[in-house]
């Protein structure tokens, strides 16, 4: 869709009127209107899915390649520490952690490919924890006892959370960039609260539980790596900005709005006369709209949670997202209730269907990103993500062409709704 497609002018008077607007969508797609086939079941591959090429990370600043190089240093380190025929009377131990070794090992000579640096730092804290866990686990099994040591390391971690958390002012250039440069530390600070708080403690007999005590170990390595992550790239965005000043209040106020517009405007549908597409009489059993309905209810809901979550936790930079992709997945559904209200989604799905849907993806989110916004560039994350995971279930033989067809229909949908959404919230922050 264009700056002037009406569509798009539709969409963003609906959101502002509380969502009065009904939108027919702008899918493109074709509406058939034949019943589910009686043939053979469609043989796929993955070459069927057309590849998107993941755009640009939208963070706004370059993340250095010293922050992984870190991370696989001390993995090393962790790893060279447990001999690859390690003594230990239990040979099931020792079997189980000569495995675990090996594959830690195996995973560091291996470079994350297809995600943003930042993501591939993600890779790369799995990584080091694999390593803790061995190590901790050699330890334990060979009379070690690194309770006291986990305990104070677990502490001194969250101190450090809640410090970094204490001084997040949301300092940058614009509340845009803000919004962009705090998701992902904000994400961070979540992903250090989860590990600090591990699920299993460490064991008051090691000996008799090495793995037990190797997962202890293992958790409070991945949070020190989250914490060291979050307050790296803090330092890459802020390093050399002279105009970053705090964007609290601006954040604070486009969230709590932006939260409001998303509950309008999914009440807009829900009352709407064309709302919700399983209101109707007709049985859609095995067809593509029911997938749909299925696939685009539990996307809304989802992304309406998370606005609501993150705007209570005070994480207002992902608030701010959530609330873009919520506006974006509310218009998805409103084109697919429209359509399947219309007669369409109907026709079995085929190779071709698939083929075709997944070309039309992938140029809508050139489309989409073409014009290089940052905040777009995130929006879409979700569909090329949706597309990514559909390509991977056919070729590990679980995914249907029914199920493949409505991930692609949808993320189809969604992708053409974000430059509407992405304005939004653009004028939101501005």
């Amino acid at each position: 869709m264009t700056r002037s497609d009406p569509s798009r002018r539709r969409f963003l008077a609906g959101v502002c009127a509380a969502g009065a607007a009904t939108l027919t969508g702008c899918s493109g797609l074709p509406f058939g209107e034949e019943s589910p086939s009686d043939e053979a079941p469609v043989s796929l591959s993955r070459d069927d899915i057309a590849a998107i090429e993941r755009p640009p990370s939208p963070f706004p600043a370059t993340v250095p390649g010293s922050i992984a190089d870190a991370h696989e240093s001390r993995a090393r380190e962790l790893l060279d520490a447990v001999p690859a025929d390690p003594s230990v009377p239990n040979a099931a131990v020792v079997a189980k952690l000569e495995r675990d070794r090996e594959r830690a090992l195996g995973r560091l000579d291996r470079d994350p490919t297809g995600s943003s640096p930042i993501d591939a730092l993600g890779a790369w804290r799995r990584r080091r924890e694999d390593a803790a866990a061995v190590r901790g686990a050699y330890r334990a099994a060979t009379g070690g006892d690194d309770g006291a040591s986990v305990a104070r390391r677990r502490q001194a971690v969250r101190e450090e959370r809640a410090a970094l958390a204490a001084d997040l002012t949301y300092r940058a250039g614009s509340p845009a960039t803000a919004v962009l440069a705090y998701e992902p530390i904000e994400s961070l600070l979540a992903e250090c609260e989860r590990h600090v708080r591990p699920r299993e403690t460490y064991p008051s007999d090691p000996v008799a539980e090495p793995f037990r005590a190797g997962e202890a170990v293992g958790a409070v390595e991945r949070a020190r790596a989250a914490i060291g992550d979050a307050l790296a790239i803090r330092e890459a965005h802020l390093g050399g900005r002279d105009d970053a000043t705090s964007r609290w209040t601006s954040l604070v106020a486009a969230a709590d709005g932006l939260e409001a517009s998303v509950n309008r405007t999914r009440g807009s549908v829900l009352r709407g006369d064309r709302g919700p597409a399983d209101a109707s009489d007709e049985d859609l059993s095995g067809t593509v709209a029911q997938e749909l309905i299925a696939m685009t209810d539990m996307r809304v809901e989802s992304a309406v949670e998370d606005t609501v979550e993150s705007t209570d936790r005070g994480t207002y930079a992902t608030a701010v997202i959530e609330a873009g992709t919520a506006l974006a997945a509310i218009e998805a559904s409103r084109a697919v209730n429209s359509g399947i209200r219309d007669g369409g989604y109907r026709e079995a799905p085929s190779a071709s269907s698939i083929r075709s849907t997944s070309e039309r993806v992938r140029e809508a989110v050139r489309e989409a990103t073409g014009g290089g916004d940052p905040l777009a560039i995130r929006f879409v994350r979700p569909a090329v993500e949706t597309v990514a995971l559909a390509a991977d279930r056919i070729e590990e033989g679980y995914g249907s062409p029914g199920r493949a067809q409505a991930e692609l229909t949808y993320a189809d949908l969604y992708v053409r709704a974000v430059p509407a959404a992405t304005e939004f919230v653009r004028e939101r922050l501005d």
